[in-house]
């Protein structure tokens, strides 16, 4: 009996999101960081920049969790085939009334029949088959299961790798700044318009900025070291990975991406494992029943040379109970799944309340920042520079307010972050989009 091959459904959208995209439709996730670049794969060469989508290529393809899966694939297949091998017919020699005593001795007398036996077996080797193609479907899902894992494993790893990118360019520009400040200090205070004690303030805040970007040169490349170790590399092998943090689009409602838990591949393997165990009552019920076995064959009677024809059909009386143990076990263990079921998907759904709960705030307090304070104090900050440069303010002033400006980007840059990340892990468990963007006017 030919094997029907299961079609797996795609992983959607932590996999084909990650590795295509529309122009006219995508959802804000680690994706939006990429749509506007199409870059070539060049992940194998040095000094290349990286996108999200070849890192979860990359990673689906090398990473060492995966491989088993393809063995164990090859496993469940092998074994559905020998399920829908059926008992081979048996071949019977019988001699009746040879070497024995006066007119039975030797074998004049006697009478030797060869026959043929077989089961009638119906439709029991079709549903040994379904029951073994079942467990198929759950070693495909549970690689499913993995395959998403992953994909959601390498984003995170990317936005990390975005993000200390992005500290890193903020820490150099104040860096800079730092820099023309000391320059300039030093230059007042040769005129003798600033005292000594600002250049060495000066001074130290320049020692401050060049650690600050010390650091975050060395989170940066351990970020890289994590993403690289997705596709089993020991080496990072890229640059930086491209795109940027930002956060934009239209969030869809809570309750249509609590209808998409239905739809979590954790959910479905419960529900794959009910349908296994419905197939394996089935079988042990069908193992059950009283088969009938047919026998067919010739005698030979020695004494006159003669051939006769034989045929048996044979029984087993009564009602079987061999296997109303085993089934009773199995449908205990099918309420188990159908309970473990539901506790998943409570414990999902309150996940996914909690995430979206700090979806919303990240982003109340991304729109905070960008719209309201990030600009109020830049802009105070080149008020007070100016009334610094005039006299009128003491560097320790200027200096407190260039931090809390360097402060604040930063964490915008961490609050964008944990958006993404939340984005991640929403889509991983519903199976959908999280936004809706805008271009020409309609929404997507």
């Amino acid at each position: 009996m030919p094997i029907t091959q299961t079609v797996t459904p795609p992983l959607e959208p932590i996999f084909n999101r990650f590795l295509s995209w529309s122009p006219r439709l995508f959802g804000l996730s680690c994706t939006t960081v990429l749509v506007f670049m199409s870059l070539p794969v060049l992940a194998e060469e040095p000094n290349t920049e990286i996108s999200l989508q070849q890192a979860v290529e990359r990673s689906l393809q090398t990473h060492p969790a995966l491989a088993a899966y393809q063995f164990r694939l090859e496993s469940a297949a092998a074994y559905a085939q020998q399920a829908a091998v059926g008992e081979k017919p048996e071949l019977h020699l019988l001699v009746e009334d040879a070497f024995g005593t006066d007119n039975y001795t030797a074998i004049d007398n006697a009478q030797s029949t060869l026959s043929i036996s077989w089961v009638l077996q119906g439709g029991l080797l079709e549903q040994r088959f379904n029951t073994r193609q079942s467990k198929l479907e759950v070693v495909e899902l549970e690689r499913d299961i993995q395959r998403y894992d992953i994909a959601a494993q390498t984003a995170h790893a990317f936005l990390n790798v975005l993000a200390y990118q992005e500290k890193l360019a903020v820490a150099k520009t104040v860096q800079q700044h730092a820099i023309q400040m000391l320059q300039e200090i030093q230059k007042m205070v040769t005129a003798g318009r600033f005292p000594l004690a600002d250049k060495l303030q000066a001074e130290v805040n320049l020692e401050r900025r060049e650690l600050d970007v010390e650091d975050i040169q060395h989170e940066l490349v351990s970020a890289k070291k994590i993403l690289a170790s997705q596709w089993g590399s020991t080496e990072i092998d890229f640059t930086k990975a491209g795109g940027a943090i930002a956060l934009s689009g239209q969030l869809i409602s809570y309750d249509e991406l609590e209808q998409g838990i239905s739809s979590n591949p954790d959910i479905r393997y419960f529900l794959t494992q009910q349908r296994v165990l419905d197939s394996e009552i089935t079988l042990a019920e069908a193992e059950a029943k009283n088969r009938w076995r047919f026998s067919a064959g010739v005698r030979r009677y020695e004494t006159t040379r003669d051939y006769g024809a034989t045929f048996g059909v044979s029984r087993q009386l009564g009602k079987s109970s061999s296997n109303q143990y085993k089934i009773s076990a199995l449908t205990a263990e099918q309420e188990r799944y159908r309970a473990d079921a539901r506790a998943k998907e409570i414990q999902l759904t309150t996940q996914l309340y909690v995430l979206y709960s700090e979806l919303e705030h990240s982003y109340h307090l991304n729109e905070a920042f960008t719209q309201n304070i990030l600009p109020r104090l830049e802009r105070a900050l080149i008020e007070t520079q100016k009334a610094y440069s005039l006299g009128k303010y003491s560097y320790r002033e200027w200096y407190a307010l260039q931090t809390e400006v360097l402060d604040t980007r930063m964490e915008l840059i961490d609050v964008r972050l944990k958006a993404h990340n939340n984005i991640t892990e929403i889509e991983r468990l519903t199976s959908l989009r999280l936004t809706q963007t805008k271009e020409n006017g309609e929404t997507q």
